[in-house]
């Protein structure tokens, strides 16, 4: 069984995620619920199709490594802003930097060691990586104006959150099958 408990939101604080985005106010008030089980289920879904075709493997590094991304750790503390990032995807390149400085960090508060964290934060990024090679932009799934002056609505932008809120259920939903199977091979002694 991990030695940690997993540090990313549950399903019950996804619907706070949502209010940290930049178009909160822009969301309609009806749509809120529906949009955060939908980035919800989306990440859950992706995260079971993931551990079935890995055969529930553990090392996100050797999924990353299979999908042909490639992951780069960067020995620095990343903060932009009041911002500290622990990683990035960046898409075109099938690359995801993680930052050991603001890793270590996050490991040390979270109790887990940096290898494990380093994991952790590789599960959420991949999630991203599915997005854009696979699965589609969670963030565009709802859309806002960009601009609204009286009755007149410019543009159109994605909600970012969505994005997070499903990184978070993959991650999560992938830690608890591991989980469960973990469970189920000591109650069958294997």
């Amino acid at each position: 069984m991990p030695d940690y408990t997993l540090p990313f939101p549950g399903r019950e604080l996804a619907d706070q995620e949502l209010t940290y985005d930049v178009c909160y106010a822009k969301i309609l008030p009806q749509d809120r619920a529906s949009i955060v089980e939908r980035a919800w289920r989306k990440g859950e879904q992706a995260a079971r199709d993931i551990f079935v075709k890995y055969g529930g493997e553990t090392d996100f590094f050797k999924i990353a490594a299979d999908s042909g991304l490639v992951c780069e750790c960067v020995d620095k503390d990343y903060i932009s802003g009041n911002q500290r990032y622990f990683s990035d995807y960046i898409s075109g390149q099938s690359r995801i930097h993680l930052y050991l400085g603001a890793i270590r960090l996050w490991a040390q508060e979270n109790g887990m060691t940096l290898e494990t964290a380093q994991n952790v934060i590789l599960s959420h990024e991949y999630f991203h990586f599915l997005e854009w090679t696979k699965l589609g932009l969670t963030s565009r799934e709802y859309q806002v104006p960009m601009l609204k002056l009286g009755p007149l609505k410019l543009g159109k932008t994605g909600v970012r959150a969505l994005s997070e809120i499903g990184a978070h259920a993959f991650a999560r939903t992938y830690y608890e099958l591991t989980e469960e199977r973990e469970r189920q091979d000591e109650a069958t002694g294997i």
